[in-house]
């Protein structure tokens, strides 16, 4: 963690105190408001679990079960197709769990070229990023290797930019990033005929576009799709999906599809790294004294109760 961010925090009356994770339970250490992690693992789960029954008024940021959904790539977009917000939605892909089922997919059927092959895990481990871009049948069939089940996603022309939308509960923050660039017929000859039809990201070149939209007035028809969605959208989703997935810190990353207009999300991260974003420290320490807030309502709500059925009796 960033010295300068726990100098900041503890002058505003936070201290973070390191949690052994390993040799000791939760409930011998602490007593703590907030319990921060991203351990994975039954024992971790189990500690969490009784560490939560005695003390109820403490947060967990966050359940591990919530976690979990965003370590697979197809659960982890199944709430943004279930909140029916218009102009919303996540691109066509299809889960493929071995070289046989693969063989048997009905391209321009089931999916269109070009497509993204993905990892089916996202768990954090290195391989986990390894995605390819494949755009035709050659490709599909003999250049990708299955050391376990993958998703294909179909590829959406979409200006080059990524939208990455930060949600730390009410706090809703979008920032523009450089993405894979458009694929035209032209990219498409070229990656079949260097490479079979297949093309890892690293290879393919994008332009990184830093900094905030702040909405130019051109009518440049690019321009327009480079623009950032209204604060209104974006907090209309993160509610959605904060509700959805049981997150209190997560980021989704969104792109704009050229030919509909419409948004896709196209991933979703568990905490995510906020200290990329401006002014973070402020946010999270915001966040952080919300959370204290929370519960000291909810004890006062208790109490109240408490001193109701008193009187009632």
């Amino acid at each position: 963690m960033v010295e300068s961010f726990i100098t900041y925090v503890e002058q505003r009356g936070i201290d973070f105190i390191p949690i052994d994770v390993l040799t000791k339970p939760l409930t011998e250490q602490g007593p703590f408001d907030c319990i921060i992690h991203k351990s994975y693992g039954q024992e971790w789960d189990k500690n969490l679990e009784t560490f939560s029954i005695n003390h109820p008024y403490s947060t967990v940021i966050d359940r591990p079960s919530a976690i979990q959904r965003l370590h697979n790539r197809i659960s982890m977009l199944e709430p943004v197709s279930q909140l029916n917000i218009p102009k919303l939605s996540i691109p066509n892909q299809l889960l493929v769990q071995d070289f046989e089922a693969l063989k048997s997919i009905q391209m321009d059927k089931d999916l269109v070229f070009p497509v993204i092959a993905k990892p089916l895990l996202a768990d954090g481990d290195s391989g986990t990023h390894n995605m390819l871009l494949v755009v035709n049948h050659e490709g599909l069939t003999k250049g990708l290797k299955f050391d376990s089940p993958m998703v294909l996603q179909e590829f959406v022309n979409h200006g080059g930019v990524i939208f990455k939308v930060y949600v730390a509960n009410d706090y809703v923050k979008c920032v523009k990033r450089g993405s894979l660039p458009d694929v035209s017929n032209e990219t498409r000859e070229k990656i079949k005929s260097e490479s079979g039809g297949v093309m890892g990201f690293s290879q393919i070149s994008s332009s990184v576009i830093t900094g905030d939209d702040t909405g130019s007035s051109s009518n440049n028809k690019s321009d327009e799709k480079l623009k950032m969605p209204t604060q209104e959208f974006l907090v209309e989703m993160a509610d959605g999906l904060r509700q959805a997935l049981g997150l209190h810190l997560f980021n989704f990353d969104m792109i704009k599809d050229d030919k509909t207009d419409d948004y896709l999300v196209v991933d979703i991260n568990y905490f995510p790294g906020f200290e990329k974003l401006p002014y973070y420290e402020s946010v999270m320490t915001d966040f952080l004294l919300n959370i204290k807030k929370s519960q000291e309502e909810k004890k006062m709500m208790k109490k109240e109760v408490g001193v109701h059925d008193e009187a009632q009796a």
